[in-house]
């Protein structure tokens, strides 16, 4: 399976925008449950760990900011400086799964050594 490269950067810029959609979702979560937010009870509840969920919420945004910028950068390389011609789709695919994957890891709860 091969795609142009010109159709393949318009698949990066999906992903940009997906992925800022994201960020800015995790960053509204984490800014609406900070001590000055009055939404914060509302939001909250009654969670047995609000501190780790929070902090989860702050590594899975600045996962999807990593992933934001590394797709703009490809999209832009892609766009204007990448000459016409067929790409394999494995590395799409790949591209794809490291994302997943990263932000399967990084909302993985960690246990605490105390």
């Amino acid at each position: 399976m091969t795609m142009t490269s010109h159709s393949l950067s318009y698949l990066f810029l999906g992903v940009t925008v997906i992925s800022f959609i994201f960020f800015f979702y995790f960053k509204v979560l984490v800014s609406n449950t900070s001590e000055k937010s009055s939404k914060k009870e509302k939001i909250i509840g009654n969670m047995k760990n609000p501190s780790e969920w929070r902090s989860k919420n702050n590594r899975m945004s600045y996962v999807f900011l990593f992933w934001f910028l590394a797709s703009l950068i490809i999209f832009i390389y892609l766009k204007f400086f990448y000459g016409l011609g067929l790409i394999s789709g494995i590395y799409v695919i790949a591209y794809l799964a490291l994302i997943v994957i990263s932000a399967f890891v990084a909302g993985i709860r960690r246990k605490s050594t105390l």
